[in-house]
């Protein structure tokens, strides 16, 4: 089955910030990466490589543990393996910094946005990508997903895929509770692949 290629947003107006229920995810990944700036910091989130790593997270802590709500609970394993995957694999903002670090970038969709544009460029085929998301949707413990996220996540970093990471966290946050919602909706992004309004489309879940 083909489809079109992923379209990106509208040109934001200057200084425009992600919506209001991206906001909490967004100001997290960007302190995230602040800390990758430097190359202790880098290192010391990047060292949460895998489930293992994450269950004994003492490197990460010092960096992340004030950023992360009391509230998370059991979804706190979403906030220390998102941290883990951008400073693992996202390219080094240390590079290319401006002003301000910021991971929110309006152009970029959700993770079914993503695997639209590795088809498009060749990194997937068409039925991986598929069979991925259905695997997915089947994972219904947060360790399990993020067990089965992270090869891809770095296979569509190696490629220069776009991720949107701030999404990425507010999805893994809420899989425990809205796995279904979430999973059809990177369906729904994969095979129409358009950005999300950036409007209250999603506030509800923030």
């Amino acid at each position: 089955m083909t489809h079109s290629a992923p379209q990106p947003a509208p040109e934001p107006a200057p200084h425009t910030g992600p919506p209001r229920w991206l906001a909490w995810s967004t100001r997290y990944t960007d302190h995230v990466a602040e800390v990758c700036t430097t190359p202790a910091g880098r290192a010391d989130l990047a060292s949460g490589h895998s489930l293992r790593a994450l269950a004994e997270p003492w490197r990460m802590l010092p960096h992340v543990r004030t950023r992360i709500p009391r509230h998370a609970g059991d979804t706190k394993i979403a906030y220390l393996a998102v941290a883990a995957m951008y400073a693992a694999y996202a390219p080094n903002p240390a590079t290319v910094r401006q002003d301000d670090v910021t991971t929110w970038n309006p152009a970029h969709g959700d993770f079914g946005w993503s695997l639209a544009l590795a088809v498009q460029r060749g990194v997937l085929r068409e039925e991986s990508a598929t069979e991925l998301l259905k695997d997915l949707a089947r994972k219904r413990e947060l360790p399990a997903l993020i067990r089965r996220l992270q090869p891809v996540v770095r296979r569509l970093a190696d490629a220069g895929v776009p991720l949107s990471w701030p999404r990425l966290l507010n999805h893994l946050v809420r899989w425990p509770r809205n796995r279904t919602d979430i999973a059809d909706q990177w369906m729904y992004s994969h095979y129409a692949p358009t950005t999300i309004p950036d409007g209250e489309a999603e506030e509800s879940a923030a």
